[in-house]
C-alpha cells in the first residue's frame, strides 16, 4: 500500500463506517506501512546478500551482542529472547550450524545439553549483515532532520511505555 492508497482507504473507512474509524488510524496505518517496507527490504537484502532470513540474523545478533563477548548461549536462553517455538529454534540452529555460523559446544554446567556458540565466520557475517541493514535504515531515515529523528524516537518510546 502506498500513501495515496492509504489516504483513499482511510477516507473510505471514515465515510462508510464512521463507527469503526478512529483518529489513531492516522498514525497506526502509516506506521504499519513503514514497518512493512523496512522489514520487506531488510528481508530481501538478507536473502540476496547473505542467504539469511530475519530470524537467523536475530539469533546471530543475540549471540553476538547479548553474551558479554562469550558469543555463547544455551538454547533455552536463546529461546527466551526470541519469539518463536522451541521446534522452530531447533530448525534454525541446525541451518546456521550447517552454514558454519554457529557450533555446538560442551556445557560444563549441564553435560546433557550443548551450548550454542557463534563461530568466527558467524561473527563476520553478523557484523556485515547488520551493517547493511543499518545503512539501509539510516538512508531511509535520513529524510528526517536529526531533531525530527529524535522527536520520532521520543514519540515511539512514549507510546511503547
Amino acid at each position: 500500500m502506498d500513501i495515496k492508497q492509504f489516504e483513499t482507504n482511510l477516507k473510505n473507512i471514515k465515510e462508510q463506517t464512521p463507527q469503526v474509524f478512529k483518529e489513531s488510524m492516522n498514525v497506526t496505518i502509516p506506521f504499519f506501512i513503514l514497518h512493512r517496507k523496512l522489514f520487506e527490504h531488510g528481508d530481501r537484502l538478507l536473502k540476496e546478500k547473505f542467504s539469511l532470513n530475519q530470524s537467523e540474523l536475530d539469533i546471530l545478533s543475540s549471540l553476538f551482542y547479548m553474551t558479554n563477548n562469550t558469543h555463547t548461549m544455551s538454547p533455552t536462553e536463546l529461546y527466551e529472547v526470541m519469539v518463536f517455538s522451541s521446534g522452530g529454534m531447533t530448525k534454525i540452529l541446525k541451518k546456521l550450524e550447517s552454514k558454519k555460523y554457529i557450533k555446538r559446544v560442551e556445557n560444563s554446567l549441564d553435560k546433557r545439553s550443548k551450548l550454542v556458540q557463534l563461530t568466527n565466520l558467524g561473527k563476520e557475517i553478523t557484523v556485515k549483515a547488520i551493517s547493511e541493514i543499518i545503512s539501509f535504515e539510516d538512508n531511509y531515515f535520513s529524510k528526517l532532520k536529526k531533531e525530527e529523528q529524535e522527536l520520532f524516537t521520543k514519540l515511539i518510546l512514549k507510546v511503547l511505555n
